[in-house]
């Protein structure tokens, strides 16, 4: 996410009121963003819309986002992308959290409900894990 350009904010999520409330806050922070509400829609708008960020529900109906965010790593042109899961935090999904970051293809976990604080630590972690990378690449 350089300074120089808008970064880019691919926000997976399939309930609409959720979506357009969480991209209009996230515009108003100077992303651009995309809104996909399927899997299937995310895959294709990663690869054309290329973002900085992947922001995705875990549950979808065709697909969790750990399936997404496997995907998204092994296809060369989004294999770099940020990946962060936001869901309702339960037991279960803690633990799947877990075992998903050490295998790198989840960055962040967001845990819902969705509230402007929350956005603003998950763009704060997602820069200093953009720095990181920058530093390392």
């Amino acid at each position: 996410m350089s300074a120089a350009s808008e970064p880019r904010l691919l926000l997976v999520e399939d309930h609409e009121d959720l979506a357009d409330a969480t991209a209009e806050f996230l515009r108003s922070e100077g992303l651009a963003v995309q809104i996909a509400s399927t899997g299937a829609e995310a895959l294709t708008a990663a690869v054309a819309f290329r973002p900085d960020i992947v922001l995705c529900d875990l549950n979808l109906l065709d697909m969790t986002g750990f399936e997404i965010a496997r995907l998204l790593r092994k296809n060369p042109v989004t294999s770099g992308t940020l990946f962060a899961i936001h869901t309702v935090l339960t037991d279960a999904d803690i633990c799947a959290f877990e075992r998903e970051v050490p295998q790198g293809y989840v960055n962040l976990y967001l845990s819902k409900p969705m509230t402007v604080e929350k956005l603003e630590r998950l763009l704060a972690a997602f820069e200093s894990l953009r720095q990181s990378r920058t530093k390392v690449d």
